[in-house]
């Protein structure tokens, strides 16, 4: 028997805010924001621990040949970050739900106010020592939320944390954010809206009689 999820964790900066345009906006355009994002991520894969994410994006700017005064902006941007129009489905939910990102947990306090929304926690990368898709992250938060990882799911904003939370043993469903995204694994549930994830999850709870 299938049984119902038991909470939910989200991306913060892909699935729950449009950080896209934070990033786009300090870089000059769409292009360029996604790229210095892009080149921020490759370095997060590759860390064996967490190292501090400021530095991160000043290293990718200058990778990239982007103006010194990039970053800054970057940061000074972040408190004007809003959420995705359809992050208000997520009111609807009945059962625990928390954020996960791979921000410094100074940024993630101001994405989350930024947000409206009232998890029950948002664990950063910084707090939990490492950067998904490293398996320990997404096994805290399940931890933290009180839910064991098969009975949680992790809604991504991104492949790469789809699929990382799919190996950590989450269930994993990936939100549509971006045109250009490679595509998910098969095991990987792909929605066009957080509207349509709640909607799914609200159809379990009828059909397990909850």
């Amino acid at each position: 028997m299938h049984r119902p999820v038991g909470g939910v964790l989200f991306d913060l900066l892909m699935a729950i805010m449009d950080s896209m345009a934070v990033w786009s906006a300090a870089a000059g355009d769409l292009r360029r924001g996604l790229a210095w994002r892009d080149a921020v991520t490759a370095r997060m894969v590759a860390e064996p621990a967490y190292a501090p994410y400021e530095d991160l994006v000043v290293e990718a700017a200058g990778e990239l040949g982007l103006p010194q005064k990039a970053a800054t902006d970057l940061f000074e941007r972040w408190h004007q970050m809003s959420p995705w129009p359809d992050a208000a489905a997520i009111t609807r939910l009945t059962v625990p739900y928390a954020f996960v990102t791979n921000c410094s947990k100074p940024l993630a306090a101001i994405a989350v106010r930024r947000s409206g929304l009232k998890p029950a926690f948002v664990l950063s990368a910084e707090e939990a020592g490492c950067y998904k898709p490293d398996a320990r992250i997404y096994r805290e938060a399940c931890h933290r939320l009180g839910s064991p990882p098969e009975r949680t799911l992790f809604v991504a904003g991104s492949v790469y944390d789809s699929e990382g939370a799919h190996r950590a043993g989450l269930r994993a469903s990936l939100v549509v954010r971006r045109a250009d995204q490679r595509r998910a694994a098969p095991e990987i549930r792909v929605a066009h809206s957080l509207e349509e994830i709640v909607t799914s999850l609200e159809g379990d709870e009828t059909d397990s009689g909850a």
